[in-house]
């Protein structure tokens, strides 16, 4: 079986090898760019989120233990409790035992922490790279970890970056950044990232780890 992204080249038996490698060099940028979308399709399937106690909860690149307690038990709590401490994660419901309750004050509560960072990385490198998105939005992608509309200047990140490293998630908003100087993933769109962020290679390898 071939690895995912393997170069697998047809050619009829009476081209010359300096041709067939001069149409490949030609092509480059089209095939690097569907290995990465080839890879980011195999590493970026979401996993399945339980919400029962105890259910482990990833966020910033650390697990939390889900747990749910009844809201007028404990008014001192917010809708979401983070504690670093014990690496909980509590929420507080009226009715703590609806599992579809408790996703939805997760979710709602996961996308506004993602959002307000995503807020602080635009404010920090948009001056920096000189270049600004019109706006920005978070949803489920099952194949990308963000992308980037040349024509309207909005980037979309990918929900589940929230459970990622910071460093992924400032690696992800720089790549969707450069794609405003240039459109594809070629020679110039890298020597763009290895000015903005030297080890972005490095950061890209672990958030598809």
């Amino acid at each position: 079986m071939k690895e995912p992204g393997c170069v697998e080249v047809s050619a009829p038996k009476h081209w010359p090898g300096g041709y067939i490698q001069s149409v490949l060099e030609a092509r480059s940028d089209w095939i690097k760019e569907q290995q990465q979308k080839l890879l980011q399709r195999q590493l970026a399937t979401p996993k399945f989120q339980s919400y029962e106690d105890h259910a482990e909860v990833f966020f910033e690149g650390q697990s939390y233990r889900l747990n749910a307690v009844l809201k007028s038990a404990f008014p001192h709590l917010g809708a979401v409790t983070l504690c670093q401490k014990n690496k909980t994660l509590t929420l507080s419901l009226s009715d703590p035992s609806n599992l579809d309750a408790r996703k939805k004050q997760l979710d709602k509560w996961l996308r506004a922490q993602l959002k307000g960072r995503i807020t602080q990385l635009l404010e920090q490198w948009q001056p920096i790279m000189e270049v600004a998105a019109s706006d920005f939005g978070v949803r489920k992608m099952k194949t990308r970890w963000g992308s980037c509309n040349i024509r309207t200047h909005k980037i979309w990140l990918n929900f589940d970056l929230i459970a990622k490293a910071p460093e992924s998630l400032e690696y992800v908003v720089v790549h969707e950044l450069t794609h405003l100087y240039e459109r594809y993933h070629n020679k110039r769109f890298y020597s763009l990232m290895d000015h903005y962020l030297p080890d972005w290679r490095e950061r890209k390898q672990r958030l598809n780890s």
